[in-house]
């Protein structure tokens, strides 16, 4: 699934639309629509990632790595609301 995600990215956004820097989350929408993964937030850098079901998450940039604890302070969007309501209205107010 990997090659096929980067591929898509590669061919589809050769150029940069501020996909890292202020429309993260629209880019980990359209890669969770045409490839069925959930869209992430990583509250230390505050930017979205798509999360494949190959278990690994990307951005406009690839594939990127995330360590175990650094893994363990994302959360879903679809579930935001439910684990800090406040910062899912900030972040929806700011940011989508």
């Amino acid at each position: 699934m990997e090659k096929e995600i980067l591929e898509f990215i590669k061919r589809r956004f050769p150029i940069d639309c501020n996909w890292m820097n202020g429309n993260c989350f629209y880019f980990a929408q359209i890669l969770a629509s045409r490839f069925h993964g959930d869209v992430v937030y990583e509250p230390i850098e505050g930017h979205f990632l798509f999360w494949a079901s190959d278990d690994n998450f990307y951005d406009w940039s690839g594939r990127r790595d995330y360590s175990i604890e650094e893994r363990n302070k994302m959360f879903t969007w679809r579930n935001a609301s439910r684990i800090d309501e406040l910062l899912y209205k900030r972040i929806n107010r700011d940011c989508v």
